[in-house]
């Protein structure tokens, strides 16, 4: 099957594109931790989740209680809840690291949901996933946190993001990356950090692959940083590798779908800064390809703490992309007045109008070699092309807007319905000499 579809799947990866899936895009954290709130309602047998930035007090949609609570009345009905979380490195940025008094709290309220803790040196475990009872999985970019907590609309705080709900074949790969993880998770390997125990928190075996439940061709993709889990990998012999060495699928996916591009690559990340990404999108702007990309209206501020030197090769593949002429960055506000902005915080990436990509890895370099990611990745048309329609009237007032010309026109001249805003990707990356981020004070644990 692999052999008829264009372009092909990328080999150096763990898991084949498998056909037979049923794919359904969310958009925003409403409709997306809605439907996951409704999935776990029903779960039978098995609830594995895992955390990135995560508030385990949050009330998901349509539900009425905090995470925790729901997911410990679950296990208490006996269904085997697991949470496999980031321990990051630095203490107080939005990751639940298990901290002693944390595991005595939950030893004290008879919390029953088992887990474990992973961390990967000075980076971040950034996969959001969500796989109930081994037959339906999400994958996405919301973090479990009031930022996820958004609607279309974004008439309150919230972020603008996406999630993929799967049925099918392909979430059994969803669920094999979380038995590895688990299994492997490094703060138990080094710490028996796990609770309610280590012997509780036991390790996972594998699942049966799904049976068929649609006609799309998903592959899921990953990162995973080199020396930080061990297992010969790989969907055919050919193809084998080292876990050990690093796994990398989601860059080459990225790269060889833009480079196969013809007519349009459309775009919506919160980071747009991998050089050799722009390189490659400058590439396709110079063979008469329109790219449409959504960023927020002004860079993560921690930014300013990335190293200066390769924040100036971003700042200048971002040039010479813009000196192209076929390539627009925009960023979302509320229409009217306000001009209040939205915050990007999604990962999509749609080519010529079926190929389409959504998970957690932002275009810049840590996603692609050093944090932990997970992409799931559709050659559908039909989807591909709908879900740019329907973020185009969310975005534009107009499924109709479909080049960068039309994107330009409704953007100098706003009407109310209108979100984008046009940004300027030379100046884009600029921060003041004097300017002091958030994380500056932020130190390791270590």
């Amino acid at each position: 099957m692999d052999r008829d579809l264009q372009p092909r799947p990328v080999e150096r990866a763990s898991y084949p594109a498998r056909a037979g899936n049923e794919v359904r895009v969310l958009v925003d954290g409403h409709e997306a931790l809605g439907a996951i709130a409704e999935s776990l309602r029903h779960a039978r047998r098995s609830i594995w989740i895992t955390v990135s930035f995560v508030d385990l007090d949050i009330v998901l949609p349509g539900t009425d209680r905090p995470l925790l609570d729901g997911l410990d009345d679950a296990a208490a009905r006996g269904i085997d809840v697991r949470l496999l979380f980031w321990w990051s490195e630095y203490p107080g940025i939005g990751s639940f690291r298990g901290e002693p008094a944390d595991l005595a709290e939950l030893a004290e309220r008879g919390v029953r949901v088992k887990m474990r803790w992973d961390d990967v040196p000075r980076g971040c475990h950034h996969q959001k996933s969500h796989i109930i009872d081994g037959v339906v999985a999400y994958v996405g970019g919301i973090n479990l946190t009031s930022d996820g907590l958004s609607t279309p609309a974004h008439d309150a705080h919230g972020h603008h993001d996406l999630f993929v709900q799967l049925s099918g074949p392909a979430v059994g790969d969803v669920a094999e990356n979380f038995v590895q993880r688990w299994n492997q998770a490094t703060r138990f390997a080094g710490h028996q950090h796990a609770y309610p125990s280590p012997a509780a928190a036991d390790d996972v075996a594998h699942i049966e692959t799904p049976t068929d439940r649609g006609d799309t061709v998903v592959q899921v993709v990953r990162t995973i940083r080199h020396e930080l889990y061990r297992g010969r990998r790989g969907w055919a012999a050919e193809h084998g590798f080292e876990l050990a060495d690093g796994e990398y699928a989601i860059r080459d996916t990225v790269h060889r779908w833009i480079d196969a591009a013809t007519s349009s690559v459309y775009i919506e990340n919160q980071y747009l800064m991998a050089p050799d990404t722009l390189e490659r999108l400058r590439l396709a702007a110079a063979r008469g390809v329109d790219i449409i990309a959504i960023v927020p209206c002004e860079p993560d501020p921690n930014l300013a703490l990335y190293p200066q030197a390769k924040l100036a090769e971003t700042r200048t593949a971002l040039e010479a992309l813009a000196r192209e002429g076929r390539f627009g960055l925009f960023g979302l506000r509320h229409p009217g007045p306000s001009g209040k902005p939205i915050y990007v915080h999604a990962k999509l990436l749609i080519v010529d109008d079926r190929l389409l990509t959504i998970g957690s890895a932002n275009f810049w370099p840590p996603s692609y070699s050093r944090d932990s990611e997970l992409n799931v990745c559709v050659w559908n048309a039909a989807i591909a092309r709908g879900t740019r329609e329907r973020l185009a009237s969310e975005h534009v007032g107009s499924a109709a807007a479909v080049s960068l010309a039309d994107w330009v026109d409704i953007a100098e001249n706003r009407s109310e319905r209108t979100r984008i805003a046009r940004l300027d990707p030379v100046r884009y990356y600029d921060f003041p000499a004097d300017f002091v981020a958030p994380w500056s004070n932020v130190k390791s644990a270590d």
